[in-house]
């Protein structure tokens, strides 16, 4: 749909155009959610903003120029916000990415530290309470000492039971959430029991799950902390950096400015003031606006809508009128009329009889993975 607007120069239009100009402004600015610059050509997607349809109404050149200069201002200052956004974000990350770079680097010297208790203690008997028991016995008396604990709890309790691979292990009880197994070393590791499975069984598996997974949990953590040291190490580079766009902006801004009070001045004004004339000012706007150009910012990929699928019948319509088929059976040598949509020649050449139109139907069916039978 192409929409035409014609406008009168020197007529009214100008000002309609300025007060729809007002209100697009307004409008964008409630409910725009996108901090990122945008052209003012984008702003619902027309091709020119109100602003510019009013300057080609208003018969002035300089008017467009102004009006090309405002949208240029308005983007590099959601540029330059979007700036000082970005330094705000590198000097907190430079403030708190080194204490999670130290926690990291702790956290896996203790796993190193545990991983090789767990090795070292290996074929070690399990503890339960004081006694080292046998493998073969542990399960019974760990059954006896799950049975002692409370069924219910009204606050987080933590239950110690024992020793495994020379970590302590034991539980945490909560109060409406399946308990946790816990293996302590230099550092707690925990797994969480599932409802219908809280015997010894269950927390003998989850022991070995805890004390095998120091290696996988070893490398997420290694992985974790040259994450954050590359952020360090990027955001450190961000700091203090100024706005590329300073100077443009600032000049930007004060030849908008002449231009503006150049073009709301009086004719006498004008002849009184020595200055540059709103021409120059305009040929000086559009020269700067040339010699700085700013990549758009890029724009998001619409998702494609998957279209219907034709219907079965549909598609047997159309292959039918693309090769007619024959509406007449063999039947004893004699050709005869019948609901049937194979030829004479597919009947002899297979031998089998004719299918009906809803077994072409479901043959269709099939042919596109709808396992619905026909109606």
């Amino acid at each position: 749909v192409t929409i035409y607007r014609y406008v009168t120069e020197g007529s009214f239009d100008a000002y309609m155009w300025q007060a729809l100009e007002t209100k697009a402004r307004f409008i964008s600015q409630v409910i725009t959610g996108d901090n990122a610059a945008r052209r003012a050509e984008d702003i619902g997607g027309q091709e020119l903003s109100y602003a510019e349809v009013k300057a080609i109404a208003s018969g002035n050149p300089a008017v467009l120029t102004l009006a090309e200069a405002e949208a240029e201002l308005q983007r590099l200052t959601l540029l330059k916000k979007n700036h000082l956004d970005e330094q705000y974000v590198a000097r907190r990350s430079v403030r708190d990415l080194p204490g999670r770079i130290a926690s990291l680097n702790e956290r896996l010297a203790s796993l190193t530290a545990d991983e090789a208790t767990a090795i070292q203690h290996g074929v070690d008997p399990i503890t339960i309470g004081k006694q080292p028991l046998a493998r073969e016995d542990v399960p019974s008396v760990l059954a006896s000492r799950l049975e002692s604990l409370p069924a219910g709890v009204r606050d987080t309790t933590r239950v110690p039971l024992g020793i495994y691979r020379g970590l302590r292990f034991g539980l945490v009880l909560h109060p409406q959430f399946p308990a946790d197994v816990y293996l302590e070393g230099s550092i707690t590791r925990q797994y969480t029991l599932s409802r219908d499975h809280q015997g010894p069984r269950a927390v003998l598996n989850a022991l070995e799950r805890l004390a095998t997974g120091y290696a996988s949990e070893s490398v997420r953590v290694r992985q974790d902390l040259s994450i954050a040291e590359s952020q360090l190490r990027d955001y450190q580079a961000r700091v203090g950096k100024p706005f590329s766009h300073d100077a443009y902006l600032t000049e930007l801004t004060g030849l908008r400015d002449q231009l503006k009070a150049g073009l709301s001045a009086r004719t006498t004004e004008v002849e009184e003031n020595a200055g540059p004339t709103t021409a120059e000012l305009a040929d000086k706007i559009k020269a700067i606006k040339a010699a700085n150009t700013i990549e758009a910012t890029p724009q998001r990929a619409r998702q494609k809508h998957s279209t219907a699928e034709e219907p079965i019948t549909a598609r047997i319509h159309r292959r039918q009128e693309a090769h007619p088929l024959s509406e007449q059976t063999v039947e004893q040598g004699e050709v005869k009329a019948g609901p049937a949509v194979a030829s004479a020649e597919d009947v002899q050449s297979t031998g089998r009889p004719p299918m009906t139109f809803q077994e072409r139907i479901a043959l269709e069916r099939q042919r596109n993975g709808d396992d619905q039978s026909p109606s």
